[in-house]
Formats: structure tokens, C-alpha cells, sequence
């Protein structure tokens, strides 16, 4: 037969080490790549497979990952992670799921052109298949799960694998490569005899399998189109439906000689094309779907009767073109679209389920991104066509809340004198003056701007960030992430901005088009995450979950993904990221080099994490199991592995509460010993604690000696129900009148008293009493805090805490300070350290305090003399490790100056104002309880508001979330 090549020799496959065989290639990194994760794909989902039950369903994306899911819900099983690199290199556009749901195929572009095969009950990396001879477009297992047939890119064809030993060794049946364009559509018949492809020839080729090879059987040129896409054998067997890229139509053929036998009714669609295609698996229904849609951004499914031969109707489920199906047992298909979206349509037109990036969507908005005029704000809209803007301040980290007219921000400049880019959007033709701009080919112009001076202009395309001179010379170019939709200039001839389709803002260094900040905002329009390629970051309270670094172990390794908040103790760093976008006149972010020697206080700054770093160890929790415990006390056996970066810490939390830890220092950098081997024998430890009655979340971590932290390990106990209910206990503390006058304010004692009398004044339900103490002015000194905080020992694991403090405060180096009353100089750092309350003291005894329910609670202002450049932004920092170095949940205002003054009509501060807002009903959020959750949400909601109404400069809270939540007040 033409174009089959007989194999002559098997294609032998590596194998998947298992866990702790090769410690050694697991020692350290190199070159870990920043990737967005949202529990959704933030890209193109290129395919979508189902098992043969449907329960199961794989999707593959051009973000390069491939993800499992429970197909009923959506519900996220699992993240497929293969090597991946820099431009194009790890982008998924083909998936195949074996029909027992146990085995995982997914490819694209790799530099070998690898397929991996992955398996799916825990994501391991099982076999790879290397040296196909072009780009994978298609993958699908036989009938049986015993052949992988895979359509390539660029007239090479198909080849067919054999798995052998549970595909962890394969060899290949056979091949064609005698095709003229992409091959996009392969298909087994139902019975596994037959194997169908549809190509970019134009041709339709049917195949007998002997042996596992394919024979060339029968083969057509198709006329409804010059781009045969996709194809699907109707469920018995006898016909062959196909759909094209090119053309709104489709062609059902018989499968036994490939001759036409109707058409479903296409008539009323005249542009786009048809080019993916399912039958349901009862046969009674043909689907079809592509970049067809009914009107922008709203891309819709066909759905004919009596297998394509009857009525249609069209269902909406997307807003970019719909790029797979695939049919499901119960009836129904589901589908994957270009908008970074997946979901499952029902017979009865129905969605029952649906996942969808939870990102800016940059689209049909360049006109609307608009910059500050030295790059530090931007506006954006997180709905397609500008919907729903907002607005991001880097000065302070925080959004905007006043009108688009007061915010100073310029749109993009389309034209100017002497410069004329024309047919820049969506177009792979654009000109300037008439002259046409050279792309790479297939590449397609979506976004343009001019510089405010026109001495150059930008281009955003689907592939490159471009920026040219005036004369349309390239001066620079950069890889995306993903499609660029929105560019603009900064007026200060300093910046590039740019708005990806996967979500994320990027700001490029105009001279030379380095990027030096990327920017994630959540589309719950309050969650975000701003870093610096070198590994920094600040990030809201939940927004360090929202990007990681991708770690490759090697092609024949599953990748790990490891969240910026394990990095949390060195690199998050908010005054480092507010910098990088500062005037130049103003102070420079902290160097990574090293500084002169540091001290306990001043920790070794970070390392730039992109030349790599030592893995953080690896950790179990021995015993107990999970399940029933007797008796109140429980001793946790805890083990950790060194995987290169030591081992330096384990902590153990219970409820979220940091309730133990021991330092191992096990690394020669850490404790002067020679450093230990990655992979040597387990560090093993045992901690006692005290459990609250009923369910229990045991959970352990360690840090490496670069204080990266690892995955955690979780057991859930139960223990007897509670006798009683818990108890309330609050620490009040305020300091009107210091030792220094100079320092004194006037509402921290009101304040501190506002919330101990609402406690005290709360309606019982649920504490069976309330323990109030209150330490003001005079007797506010450092011992006696300490001394007040240790009274809280007595609390027991059920019982809530809630410690506020209302003073002045201030942050030296990672440091944060309240001041007692005696401290009369805050701004010298030697006489803070001296009688200063530091977070680390805080720290201490918060950990000591046996109530698993915390809540600190901090109304500081700061002395004039004190407060300077990005100071505030340090103390963001400070208190965020606060709050993770205990487990608590920590809700802290901290201004430059006094505020409490101006807000005479309120009787409080305005932070204390908010929170007893908050506590008294407005932060229920739709409930009855106000827990500790609601109330940070609703302060950091509410407090900008409340401070813009009474003064021009707004005022932003810290928050920070690591305990369990609980309710403090009923309403």
C-alpha cells in the first residue's frame, strides 16, 4: 500500500522512576518558569477526551498543562504536568484517555516531539514516546486501549503505537506519511477493525488494521471544504461524519467506500468553520461546533436530530471558537473552546457542568487599557469588550476605587502625525504607511499602540510582544505566554504594558524589551498577584496561590508546580515589587547580591530563583491514621526527606494553628555540618498536642534551609464530642498617652475599649462565657502585654482568642513593632529592639496559647519622624509572616500618620470604626455569623470606602488568613 512504511525495529520508551529510586536527580533545580494557576486552564483547551464510562474526562491546553476531571461536576482530580519551556515549547493540542480511564496521552510541541503518557490515578508520568517527526495535532486509543494512533503536523501523517506492559514500553505498528497537509481528525471505528483521518488536503483516508497496522483501504477528496478537520464514526460503525476548519459545513459519508450520504442542514451559516464534530453515543444526535459563531463572543454548539439528517438547534457555551467534542455515555458531549474554557452539554441542550479560567479577559478592550503616564496604574476590564473595569495602583498595591476621571490614566495613542499602522487588528497583514510589517508566518497582529512622542510603536500579536522605530525598523521582540489582545506606552518613554489571554498584565522595559513585572488579577475582582521574574512577589490575601514556579525534573519526570507562598518567608517582598514601576527618583528595590554579613534580624536577602534552587523536603505524617482518637492528648510521629535544600524546620499545625516545631537545621549551611545527601534516610520527630473536640486537621510542613516549604502532609482525626461550649478571652490593648508626649494620640484607648465592651456586650449562643482584659496607657508596657498574653495560656483547644492592639507602630527590617508606653525614641531601631513588642515576640506567644481559634486584631499608626518611602509596604510584609508563622488570622491597619484626629464624627478610628461595623452585622455576608473570614473580607472591602468619604488619601488593611475559620459574633 503507498505511503505505509513497516517497522523494522520496536521504539524502546523510558520508564518513570518511582518515588525515592533516584534521590540524586532530584537534588536541585534549573531554571524553574513562573506559571498562572487557578485550578482552571488559563489558555486554549486544544481537546477534551472521555473514558468509555464517561465518568472521567481529560482536557489538554496550550498553557501546557493537561488536567483530569469528574465529568459529572467538573470537580479538578488532577494536574498533568510535562516538561515544558520558554516560547511555544510544552504546548498541549492533543489528548487521548484509554477507554478503562486509567491511562492519560497527551502531546504538541515539544523539541522531540514527544507524546506522554501519563497515569491518571496519580498523575505520574509513566512513558514518553519520542521522535515523532513533527508536532502532535491528534491522539486516540483504539476501542480496546491496546493502539495510540497519532495525527501530525505538516503532511507527515499518522503514525500507530502498540502499548506492551502496560504502555510502559510501546513500539510502533505502523505508519503513513504520504499526506499533503496537517492531519487533524483521526478516528477508530466503534468494532476497532477501521481507522479514519481527516486532513488539510483535503482528503478523507479510511484504513483496515491488521495486525495493528494500517492498510490503506479507501480514500476521497472532500468538497465542502478544502480543510477536512475533524471526523467521528457514528456509533454503529456505518457512517463517517466529518467537519471542516475552513468552511460552516459538514459531510456525513457512508464508512464502507467513503461515498456521500447527506448533509446536515447548514444553510443559514455563511462564515467560520465546522471543525469539531461528535455523534452522542445513542446515535440519535450529530454535534458540531467551531470558530462559526452566532455574533462575537458567543460561540455556539449544533445540535442536529436523527444523526445530522433532522432538525437543528444551536446551544451557546462559549465566547471564542470551540476547538474539540467529545461524545459521553449518558447521552450528552462535552466540548473545549479557545476562551481557556471546557463543559458538558446534555441531550436536552442542558450545561451541567463547566469550567472556565477565573482571569481578566483582555478582548475587544485595547482602546480601554489604559496606563499612568509612568507606567505604576493601570485600567483593564475583566469582560470581554472592556466589561467590568478596574483599576490597580502599584504605589500602594491596592485598587483604585475613584472615578476613571480622577485616576490620571491615558489610553492607548492609535494615531499620530507622520505615522499611519493600519490593519493591525486581527489581521496578519499589517502596514505602516502603507508599507507592509513583516510577521513570522501564520502570525496574526491583534493589538497596536504608538508612542506618545511617535518615535515607535508596539505591536501585540498572537506570538510576540513587537515594538518598532518610527520607521518600522524591528527594534525588539519577545515571546508571549499567550495571545497579546491589549499594548500600550507609558508617556514617561519608560514602559510597555501588555494584556495576555491568559489573564495576566506584563510590563516590558521599552529599551530593551526585558520584562520586569507580571501582574494576575482573580476575576473575583479582589484577589491578585504581582511578581518579578527573578521570583518576588506581593500578592492579597488569597493571591499567592495564583502563581508558582513550574520545576522540571527531566522529560522522562511528571513536573512539580510549587505555589509562590512556599516561597512566602524570602521572597515576598511588596516593597521590592512596588519599586520596580517607582519613579526613577525614587529609592531602588533591594538587590539580590549579597549584603555584609547578616544578622538573626536581617536574613540572607533572596537568590534569583530562575538559576534554580534546592527542592524543599518531602514530609509525612506517620501516626496516627485517620479516623477516631481516644482522649484529649495525641502524639503526632512525624518523618521529612531531605530533597536537596535540607532540612530546616517542621511545623505542625492543628486547625490551621501553628501548635509546634522543631528546628533540625539539617544542611551544612544552616548548622556548619557537612550537608546531607538528597535522599538519605528519613528525619523522623514526634510532637504532643492537645485536640478540640470533634474533627481535627493535623498538618505538617518543613522548610528547606532556603526556607522553601513543602508540600504539605494531612491526617483527619475525630475526637469526642464537647462537653461544653467554648470559651471567648480578649486582650485589649491601648496606648493614648506615652512617656513621650510627643507620641500621644487619641483614639487607640476609645478604640481598644469600643471592642472590648461589643464582646462584652455580645448576645450568648456561642461562648458559654466571655474573659475580657484591658491593659491602656500607663500600664501598657512591654511586660505587661507579654505577661497578659501569657494569661492566655489557660485557654483551652476549643476556646477563641482575639488579641487587639491599637498604639503606635513600625517595621525595621523584617520586623514588625508595637510600642509600649515607656518607649519614648520608635523612629531609633536600637531603642525599638530594646523595649519594643517585635512580631517575633508576638510569634512566641501566640504560639504557646492552646486556642486553636485566633484572632489579632491591630490598629497602629505610625510617628512622623518614622514613616518614609515604602515603609508601609514593609509592614504588610512583617504581619503577613506574622500571621504565617502562627497560623491566626491577622486583620491590621497601619498609616503614616495619625488619622484619628480628622474623624472626630465617628468617635473611633476609622479601622476600629469598620471592624465594629463589620462585628455587628454588616460583615454577615447573608448569614447570621459574622466569622473571622467575613470580617476581613468585609474590612478590606469596606475600609477604603470609609476612609476616601472622610479623607482624600484611602486607607488599605492588611489581612491574612492561614487558621480555621470560626464565627465571633451572632447577628
Amino acid at each position: 500500500m503507498s505511503g505505509i512504511r513497516r517497522l523494522i525495529a520496536s521504539l524502546g520508551l523510558a520508564l518513570l522512576p518511582l518515588p525515592g529510586l533516584a534521590p540524586a536527580a532530584m537534588a536541585t533545580t534549573s531554571a524553574p518558569i513562573p506559571r498562572i494557576e487557578t485550578g482552571s486552564h488559563a489558555a486554549a483547551v486544544r481537546a477534551i477526551a472521555s473514558d468509555r464510562a464517561g465518568r472521567v474526562l481529560l482536557t489538554a491546553s496550550e498553557d501546557k498543562t493537561a488536567r483530569l476531571w469528574r465529568a459529572r461536576d467538573g470537580k479538578p482530580l488532577a494536574v498533568l504536568r510535562p516538561s515544558i519551556d520558554a516560547g511555544n515549547e510544552g504546548k498541549l493540542y492533543a489528548a487521548a484517555l484509554s477507554p478503562d480511564g486509567e491511562l492519560a496521552a497527551v502531546a504538541g510541541w515539544s523539541a522531540d516531539n514527544d507524546i506522554y503518557l501519563f497515569r491518571a490515578r496519580d498523575g505520574s508520568l509513566l512513558a514518553r514516546l519520542s521522535g515523532q517527526p513533527n508536532v502532535v495535532n491528534r491522539l486516540a486509543f483504539s476501542p480496546d486501549g491496546g493502539l495510540l494512533a497519532v495525527g501530525l503536523w505538516g503532511g507527515h501523517g499518522i503514525r500507530l503505537y502498540r502499548g506492551q506492559d502496560g504502555w510502559r514500553r510501546a513500539s510502533l505498528a505502523g505508519e503513513d506519511g504520504d499526506y499533503g497537509g496537517d492531519t487533524h481528525g483521526v478516528a477508530f471505528s466503534p468494532d476497532g477493525d477501521r481507522l479514519a483521518t481527516a486532513a488539510h488536503d483535503g482528503r478523507l483516508r479510511l484504513y483496515a488494521l491488521r495486525a495493528g497496522a494500517p492498510w490503506r483501504q479507501a480514500e476521497t477528496t472532500l468538497t465542502a471544504g478544502r480543510q477536512a478537520h475533524a471526523l467521528a464514526f457514528s456509533p454503529d460503525g456505518r457512517q463517517l461524519a466529518v467537519g471542516f476548519a475552513d468552511a460552516p459545513r459538514v459531510s456525513v459519508l457512508r464508512a464502507d467506500d467513503l461515498t456521500p450520504a447527506y448533509s446536515p442542514d447548514t444553510r443559514d451559516l455563511v462564515a467560520g468553520g465546522l471543525g469539531a464534530i461528535a455523534w452522542s453515543r445513542d446515535g440519535r444526535h450529530l454535534y458540531a461546533a467551531g470558530s462559526w459563531r452566532q455574533a462575537p463572543g458567543r460561540n455556539a454548539i449544533r445540535q442536529w436530530r436523527d444523526g445530522g439528517a433532522g432538525r437543528h438547534r444551536d446551544v451557546t457555551v462559549a465566547s471564542d471558537s470551540i476547538l474539540d467534542l467529545t461524545a459521553l455515555a449518558d447521552g450528552g458531549i462535552a466540548y473545549a473552546a479557545a476562551d481557556a474554557s471546557w463543559g458538558v452539554l446534555g441531550a436536552d441542550g442542558e450545561i451541567t457542568a463547566r469550567a472556565a479560567a477565573p482571569r481578566a479577559d483582555p478582548r475587544a478592550n485595547q482602546e480601554g487599557f489604559l496606563i499612568a503616564d509612568d507606567g505604576g496604574a493601570v485600567r483593564f476590564g475583566y469582560e470581554f469588550g472592556g466589561g467590568r473595569p478596574a483599576t490597580f495602583d502599584f504605589a500602594s498595591l491596592t485598587w483604585r476605587r475613584t472615578a476613571p476621571a480622577d485616576q490620571g490614566l491615558r489610553p492607548p495613542v492609535l494615531r499620530h502625525p507622520g505615522l499611519r499602522v493600519d490593519d493591525w487588528r486581527d489581521s496578519r497583514a499589517p502596514s505602516l504607511n502603507g508599507r507592509p510589517l513583516p510577521l513570522s508566518a501564520g502570525e496574526t497582529s491583534l493589538a497596536m499602540a504608538i508612542a506618545h512622542d511617535g518615535s515607535a510603536f508596539a505591536l501585540g500579536t498572537a506570538w510576540f510582544v513587537r515594538l518598532h522605530g518610527r520607521d518600522g525598523r524591528e527594534l525588539w521582540k519577545t515571546f508571549t505566554p499567550s495571545a497579546c489582545f491589549a499594548v500600550n506606552l507609558s508617556a514617561d518613554g519608560r514602559w510597555l504594558v501588555a494584556a495576555f489571554g491568559d489573564g495576566s498584565l506584563r510590563w516590558y522595559r521599552r529599551r530593551d524589551g526585558v520584562e520586569m513585572l507580571a501582574f494576575f488579577p482573580h476575576a473575583n475582582g479582589v484577589d491578585w498577584v504581582a511578581w518579578t521574574p527573578d521570583g518576588r512577589y506581593a500578592a492579597s490575601a488569597e493571591g499567592d496561590r495564583l502563581v508558582g514556579w513550574h520545576v522540571d525534573h527531566g522529560p522522562d519526570r511528571a513536573a512539580e508546580f510549587l505555589p509562590v507562598g512556599r516561597f512566602a518567608e524570602r521572597y515576598h517582598d511588596p516593597a521590592g515589587i512596588a519599586a520596580v514601576l517607582a519613579p526613577e527618583r525614587a529609592a531602588p528595590p533591594a538587590k539580590l547580591a549579597a549584603p555584609t554579613k547578616p544578622t538573626p534580624s536581617t536574613p540572607p536577602p533572596p537568590a534569583d530563583l530562575r538559576r534554580g534552587f534546592g527542592l524543599p523536603p518531602e514530609v509525612r505524617i506517620v501516626a496516627p491514621g485517620a479516623g477516631p482518637v481516644a482522649g484529649e492528648r495525641l502524639r503526632v510521629e512525624v518523618g521529612a526527606r531531605d530533597r536537596g535544600a535540607g532540612i530546616d524546620e517542621l511545623r505542625l499545625l492543628l486547625n490551621g494553628k501553628v501548635v509546634a516545631s522543631q528546628i533540625t537545621r539539617r544542611s551544612g549551611k544552616a548548622s556548619g555540618k557537612p550537608a546531607r545527601k538528597a535522599g538519605d534516610a528519613e528525619t523522623r520527630a514526634s510532637f504532643e498536642v492537645s485536640l478540640e473536640p470533634g474533627r481535627n486537621t493535623l498538618r505538617l510542613i518543613a522548610f528547606g534551609a532556603n526556607r522553601v516549604e513543602s508540600e504539605p502532609a494531612e491526617v483527619i482525626v475525630e475526637a469526642r464530642p464537647a462537653p461544653e461550649r467554648p470559651r471567648l478571652h480578649v486582650l485589649a490593648v491601648g496606648v493614648n498617652e506615652y512617656r513621650n508626649g510627643v507620641l500621644n494620640l487619641d483614639y487607640s484607648v476609645p478604640d481598644a475599649r469600643g471592642v472590648s465592651e461589643f464582646f462584652k456586650a455580645a448576645p450568648g449562643g456561642l461562648f458559654r462565657d466571655i474573659a475580657i482584659h484591658q491593659i491602656f496607657d500607663e500600664q501598657a508596657t512591654r511586660a505587661n502585654i507579654l505577661a497578659s498574653l501569657r494569661r492566655l495560656r489557660e485557654s483551652r483547644p476549643e476556646d477563641a482568642v482575639v488579641v487587639y492592639l491599637a498604639g503606635h507602630g513600625e517595621t525595621v527590617r523584617d520586623d514588625w513593632y508595637f510600642v509600649p508606653h515607656e518607649v519614648t525614641a520608635p523612629e531609633q531601631p536600637e531603642a525599638l529592639a530594646r523595649g519594643g513588642l517585635s512580631s517575633r515576640d508576638l510569634a512566641e506567644e501566640l504560639k504557646s496559647i492552646p486556642a486553636r481559634k485566633v484572632v489579632i486584631l491591630i490598629d497602629a499608626c505610625k510617628s512622623g519622624a518614622a514613616a518614609s518611602g515604602f515603609r508601609g509596604l514593609q509592614d504588610r510584609r512583617a504581619l503577613a509572616q506574622l500571621s504565617r508563622a502562627t497560623g491566626t488570622h491577622l486583620i491590621a491597619a497601619t498609616t503614616k500618620e495619625q488619622m484619628a484626629s480628622e474623624l472626630p464624627t465617628l468617635g473611633h478610628g476609622v479601622f476600629t470604626y469598620t471592624l465594629l461595623q463589620g462585628l455587628g452585622g454588616k460583615a454577615a455576608a447573608g448569614g447570621n455569623d459574622i466569622t473571622a473570614r467575613k470580617l476581613m473580607v468585609y474590612v478590606e472591602q469596606a475600609l477604603p470606602e470609609l476612609t476616601r468619604r472622610y479623607r482624600a488619601e484611602e486607607q488599605y488593611p492588611v489581612v491574612n488568613s492561614t487558621g480555621m475559620d470560626f464565627p465571633l459574633a451572632l447577628h
